[in-house]
């Protein structure tokens, strides 16, 4: 290391810069850098070399379709010419190269006036680097596995990297640490002969120690929190091989239970005797209660609000215990009636925006017989709403078990049996059920059974709660359920989740996503053919799915139409469903090209069979806290597996802002659906014709329902404008 030492202070004390490099500074002292460029730098090198040196061209924060707001002086970062930080920057530049192995690199800047500023270039020659001509490994202990010399950072024939030469020592250092050898070091060295410059011969001394096991465990700073809890969240016992990466492994168990402010384990190294290893673990409480308010808008669900609270050390053994409750579409029914844009309207009209929301106890077991493996349970009851579709009232409990595989990956196993009941439109129920009479619709809006199995495993490597700029998110989950687990509907359904994210370049970044899903229908309490229960069905469009739609919008659905409010009074002599109203509608053979368009609603059903996804471009906008997106999302339900057709497939642009908060993103999106009409089937109510009060003959509904025979081209679109869909909530879109 001394040699290396010399070598860099050499080099930085010998080299100047070349005469005339500066001959076109500008004689005003802050000319402005207008553009930065690099020649004869190699493909390896030029993505790195921008972030090794100081100097930076003035530039616009914004993607290329918003910079023309840079024109007027917006958002623009401005970066002048310094001439001590360019020497400097030619200093960095060479040892850039000296560090990865290419020590007679030259580099040269030169200045040019350009535009309304001045133009940097630096010219390097990167010259022929220094190549790893052997590479030995030597072990002071024979008995030490000689895996822990394969792979290392630095490999023969490849140029003679500091950088890589330091991680090999790094390496071979753990990989003896995580073996038993508390005390491993590894001594470095390379050579590069006088006679050969061009070559470098290296060698790793590995100097292990007595293999050692850990030994007693202390545990200071507990009060309230019993010293057993800590000790049982350690991944090792007394007598274990000593492996540097339990201690690690064990710190982040202690952390997850969200019970300390600070957890440190420290082995005692300087023990006698040297092969067993004494450990300290050092802890600082935190608060044992917690209380969360917090409240929120979006247009699915108005105004909401929701309270927690938790105990994380119920009757101790760190048991976690919360309550938790959520109330949403406060307002909803008020809003709804303003003369302006309603914010609410994606929670429906009718009875789907009323008052929803639920309650729940859950507790958590954080050690089931291993501190990987935690236990939960929990019960609740709820009233939710799917908009325009059926509004869903349960209650029930669940137990589940959670395993931690490794960093930010998890498995869960589950069974949540549950009584629910819906309060389904009836055309819902007639047009997927095939459950039109008034009989059948009321046997399936009972309470029924739900109880399935659940299997999920995630898997987090991105590096953001809130605003992930690299990795990924991958989620699968699993639902079975039949007359086995107590469930009067039966059915299998799968969903998966895959969100990944990537820096394109400063504050610039793409995120993708997509997300299929299936099901299949078990058994049933109706009649025929095995039904997929309505809420396990797949439901497209919204600000978190395809956002050119409306929430639930995309995907299967019919047309419906309440005779008797279409037809109160039949018209004597007039063609189609006026005439004989209550035999043309009750035979379904009315003529449902001549029905009234502004009677009619559209009302999605789901489907069995989803794909859906998103490509997001996200970019600052101003400052830290606003930030924009332009983002394309893709998507269709299919009522089964069998009707999949990726040529249906629906593709919706838009962009939108988001604002940054201490809860998160506030976000705002605009869709283009560019897609046109499309057939559909009618769904009309049967009409009785009856006296009223005044003796007067009137339609009323008699509660059986009938489809009619000829479907309808539908265009919801009637103007370039409502081919737009707004969206605003809380969070990433994904």
């Amino acid at each position: 290391m001394l040699r290396l030492t010399l070598s860099l202070g050499l080099l930085l004390a010998c080299f100047r810069l070349p005469a005339g490099a500066l001959a076109q500074q500008p004689a005003d002292g802050r000319p402005r850098v207008t553009e930065l460029r690099f020649q004869g730098v190699s493909a390896r090198h030029r993505a790195l070399l921008p972030s090794a040196i100081v100097t930076t061209a003035t530039r616009c924060k914004l993607v290329t379709l918003l910079r023309p707001i840079c024109w007027f002086g917006g958002s623009v970062e401005e970066n002048y010419l310094d001439t001590e930080v360019l020497r400097q920057d030619l200093l960095r530049i060479r040892l850039f190269y000296y560090q990865r192995g290419y020590r007679d690199a030259r580099v040269e800047a030169e200045v040019e006036h350009a535009g309304k500023g001045e133009r940097v270039t630096f010219r390097v020659a990167e010259g022929t680097p220094v190549r790893v001509a052997s590479l030995k490994v030597a072990e002071a202990d024979s008995l030490i596995p000689a895996a822990v010399a394969r792979d290392l950072p630095l490999r023969m024939g490849e140029p003679f990297s500091l950088l890589d030469y330091e991680a090999g020592r790094d390496t071979l250092t753990r990989r003896l640490l995580n073996r038993g050898y508390a005390r491993a070091e590894v001594l470095a060295s390379y050579l590069i002969p006088s006679d050969s410059p061009d070559v470098a011969h290296v060698r790793y001394e590995a100097l292990p120690g007595t293999r050692a096991r850990f030994g007693a465990v202390q545990v200071v700073g507990t009060e309230q929190i019993s010293p057993t809890v800590v000790r049982r969240m350690l991944t090792f016992e007394p007598g274990d091989v000593y492996r540097q990466e339990e201690l690690l492994r064990s710190q982040r168990n202690l952390f997850a239970l969200d019970l300390f402010q600070h957890a440190a384990i420290a082995p005692d190294l300087a023990a006698q005797p040297d092969s067993v290893i004494p450990v300290t673990v050092q802890v600082n409480e935190g608060n044992m209660q917690r209380v969360r308010l917090g409240a929120g808008l979006s247009n699915v669900e108005c105004v909401n609000a929701e309270g927690r609270w938790g105990s994380r050390n119920f009757l101790g053994g760190a048991r976690r215990l919360e309550a938790r409750g959520r109330v949403y579409n406060i307002f909803a029914q008020s809003l709804s009636d303003l003369p302006i844009v309603n914010p609410c309207d994606g929670a429906g009209g009718e009875r789907y925006n009323q008052l929803m929301g639920s309650l729940g106890l859950d507790l958590t077991e954080p050690w089931f017989f291993s501190p990987l493996t935690s236990l939960g349970a929990g019960i609740f009851v709820e009233r939710r709403s799917v908009p325009e579709v059926y509004i869903r009232s349960a209650r029930g409990g669940y137990l589940s078990l959670t395993r931690t595989l490794g960093r930010g990956t998890s498995l869960s196993l589950g069974y949540r049996p549950e009584l629910t009941q819906l309060s389904a439109s009836e055309f819902f129920l007639c047009i997927n059920f095939v459950a039109c009479s008034a009989s059948e619709i009321g046997i399936l809006q009972d309470p029924h059974r739900l109880a399935p199995l659940t299997f999920s495993l995630v898997r987090d490597r991105s590096n953001s709660l809130f605003a992930p700029t690299r990795g990924y998110v991958a989620r699968l989950e699993t639902e079975y359920a039949s007359r086995a687990t107590g469930s009067e509907f039966g059915y299998l359904r799968v969903a998966g989740d895959l969100a990944a994210y990537r820096e394109l370049a400063r504050g610039l970044v793409f995120a993708a996503r997509v997300r299929p899903g299936w099901a299949r229908a078990g058994s049933s309490p109706a009649a025929g053919d095995p039904l997929l229960h309505p809420q396990k069905r797949f439901f497209a469009g919204g600000p978190n799915s395809v956002r050119g739609y409306a929430q639930y919008r995309l995907g299967p659905s019919v047309l419906t139409v309440n005779a008797a409010e279409a037809f109160p009074q039949p018209a004597p002599g007039a063609a189609g469903c006026d005439t004989v109203y209550e035999v043309t509608i009750n035979s379904g053979s009315c003529d449902s090209l001549l029905l009234d368009r502004g009677r009619l609603q559209l009302r999605p059903l789901g489907g069995s069979a989803l794909l859906e996804g998103s490509l997001e471009l996200r970019f600052p906008l101003l400052g830290d806290k606003l930030r924009g997106a332009a983002f394309l999302d893709y998507g269709n339900v299919w009522s089964d597996a069998g009707a999949v057709d990726l040529g249906t497939m629906v593709w919706t642009p838009g962009f939108g802002v988001r604002y940054f908060t201490a809860v998160g993103p506030f976000r705002v999106d605009v869709g283009y659906n560019p897609r046109g009409g499309e057939r559909l089937r009618v769904i009309a109510t049967e009409v009785d014709e009856v006296l009223n009060d005044e003796g007067k003959r009137v339609h009323v509904n008699t509660g059986n329902l009938r489809r009619l025979p000829e479907p309808i081209f539908w265009e919801p679109h009637r103007s370039f404008l409502e081919r737009f869909q707004l969206h605003f909530s809380i969070g990433q879109a994904f």
